[in-house]
Order: structure tokens, then sequence, then C-alpha cells
């Protein structure tokens, strides 16, 4: 004899559980076909905004025109440094940029003189790999970009 051992045919239906005088009243948990949660829906949830977690990450600091600014400009450079290297995809280039206050671009592939057609290869897929890094990395400068004029003060702005 074939026996299912689903889930389903184990649980009652919600007519059997009306049906049921024995049964104790409160609450059971839905059930999810998802083993991720051993069979049941998690119960409440993390409402944590990551916006405002971020923004913590920053509170206090930002560029500002006064007697700390410079003191507090280190502190941003260094909290944007490690926010960017965690946050971005190549965080690494970015931090390079961000330490030298200037595009630093990567170093391109070079073909050797007389390639062979591994050579070719290896070049093609080096330079592949270069193109996109290159626009990662253009894009996450767009990024650090908003960031950075997020923290700023309307004096700094203008």
């Amino acid at each position: 004899m074939f026996y299912q051992h689903k889930l389903r045919n184990y649980l009652p239906t919600m007519k059997e559980k009306n049906n049921d005088k024995n049964m104790k009243s409160g609450f059971t948990p839905e059930v999810v076909r998802s083993s991720k949660y051993g069979g049941y829906k998690k119960k409440g949830g993390n409402n944590n905004n990551s916006l405002n977690n971020e923004a913590a990450n920053f509170k206090g600091l930002g560029f500002r025109i006064g007697r700390d600014g410079a003191k507090i400009y280190e502190k941003t450079l260094d909290k944007l440094a490690l926010y960017t290297s965690t946050q971005f995809k190549n965080g690494h280039d970015v931090v390079v940029c961000l330490r030298a206050e200037e595009y630093v671009k990567t170093e391109a592939p070079v073909l050797p003189d007389n390639p062979t057609e591994n050579d070719k290869h290896v070049w093609q897929y080096e330079m592949n790999d270069y193109l996109k890094t290159e626009k990662t990395l253009k894009g996450n400068l767009r990024n650090l970009y908003t960031v950075i004029m997020s923290l700023c003060t309307a004096e700094v702005k203008n």
C-alpha cells in the first residue's frame, strides 16, 4: 500500500476543526508550504526601515561650515568609506576614489605582443571584467554623490 507523507494529509480541515468538540479554543498558526519557518508562518515581522537605519549611521556627521567642520569632515569620510565598502558592489574601488578625492581609473588589461589563442581569450575575459568594473564604479560614484549631498547642510549645498 502506498502512503502519502504530505503535511496537508495530516492536518485537519476547518470543517473538521469546527466539528471537534474536544479541541481547545485558541490560536493555531496558519500552515505555510515553505520549510523556511518549519511549516508555520513567522509571527510579526521586522518592520525596521532600512533608510532610517542608514540615516542613523551618519547621525551627527555631515559636511558643514563652522569651527568643527574639518573634524566632522574627516569622521564623515571614514564613515562613508565604511558604508561604501559594505553597501556598494565593488565598494573598494569607490573607497579608493573617495580617499583620493578624485576619479581613479583602474588599469585596463594589456594584450601581449604576439598573443596565442589562449592569451586572446584571457585578454577578452579580462577586458569584459574591466568594462563591467568601470560601469559599476561610475554608477556607484553617482550613488555616492547622492549620499554626500544628503549629508551636506544648506550652506554647503549653495
